[in-house]
């Protein structure tokens, strides 16, 4: 006897309704506006980088300008010209927290400051905003930053905790990290670099989740990376819904952000 195929799941779908599948409205409109969101800050990376580009082609070298001659761009343009990649782990702060967080580290520092942002774009990019330091340096993975300031972007595999210019070992004053991955691992690696940049007098900031705070008081013990004192700065993202907190390596640490 002759047996007629089974029918696939898209048929069963369309025998019931006569017509194919279709999403939720309320899906469609959010991938709408993911995609909307994500086309518009691709084109204004462009255009960023556009204008960098144009610079240098007018003989105006970013590497020869002086840092005061170029205004960082402000947390609100940054976080709509670059987007955050999730598989990277990025989530931006919110620039009430980036804008508090640089005003402090402004009071820490002197002209002479060597500073460095470890995987932590926004607190750099608050930091610069406001007031630009020639002494600081952005360590990152993603090379988009580096259209910033060619002349303060690290390029920084946590894979490859060792590899930093060797002009900057034991040269750090002060360091900023934020872990890209809430686990032992990255925090270990972090460690490796922490440890080789910073010079026995040196601070530490590490803004991360208070899930991880067994792993920090275990890796962040002795100075100058520890021991870690839970700050008064509440750290704030768009898009997290995790209790973070923000932590400093020094005596009086727990005084940061008291008014």
């Amino acid at each position: 006897m002759f047996h007629s195929p089974p029918s696939s799941v898209s048929d069963r779908f369309s025998d019931v309704s006569g017509s194919p599948p279709r999403l939720d409205p309320n899906t469609l409109s959010l991938l709408d506006s993911y995609f909307s969101e994500k086309a518009e800050a691709e084109r204004r990376f462009q255009e960023l980088a556009a204008e960098r580009a144009a610079a240098q082609i007018a003989g105006l070298a970013l590497h020869d300008e002086p840092e005061a001659d170029k205004p960082m761009v402000s947390v609100a343009d940054f976080k709509l010209a670059f987007g955050e990649d999730w598989q990277l782990s990025q989530f931006w702060y919110s620039e009430s927290f980036a804008t508090n967080l640089a005003k402090r580290l402004h009071s820490m520092c002197t002209p002479s400051t060597t500073i460095a942002f470890l995987c932590c774009p926004t607190a750099f990019v608050a930091f610069e905003h406001m007031k630009p330091l020639e002494g600081s340096r952005l360590f990152e993975y993603d090379q988009r930053f580096a259209v910033l300031s060619p002349k303060k972007f690290v390029p920084y595999d946590i894979d490859d905790p060792d590899v930093f210019p060797e002009s900057l070992k034991e040269k750090v004053d002060i360091a900023v990290v934020d872990p890209p991955f809430l686990n032992e691992v990255t925090n270990k690696k972090v460690v490796q670099t922490l440890r080789q940049l910073l010079h026995p007098k040196s601070k530490l900031i590490v803004v991360t989740s208070t899930s991880v705070e067994d792993i920090l008081e275990k890796l962040y013990s002795s100075p100058p990376l520890g021991p870690l004192r839970k700050t008064s700065i509440d750290p704030e993202h768009g898009r997290l819904a995790n209790d973070f907190a923000c932590w400093g390596s020094w005596d009086g640490a727990e005084n940061l952000g008291k008014d």
